[in-house]
């Protein structure tokens, strides 16, 4: 498999992670960090799980965000 420059296997690649860091989830739909940011101030982001001190977006909880975005843009 290929790695990255830290030493992560790509979760691209992998396809085997069953959570995001906010960094990985924002990387892999195209937004920036500081938007979701704005998003979560909103109450817009999906919802984040603590572990440990990291805060990390469920697979479900992405996959649940992008279908309500989709409903909310097919709506106006």
């Amino acid at each position: 498999m290929r790695e990255q420059a830290k030493g992560r296997v790509d979760p691209d690649i992998a396809g085997n992670v069953d959570c995001y860091s906010i960094a990985e989830f924002c990387r892999r739909h195209g937004i920036s960090e500081s938007f979701f940011f704005k998003l979560q101030a909103r109450g817009e982001a999906p919802p984040t799980i603590a572990i440990g001190t990291r805060r990390l977006i469920t697979k479900e909880a992405a996959r649940q965000w992008r279908r309500r975005c989709t409903l909310a843009s097919s709506t106006t």
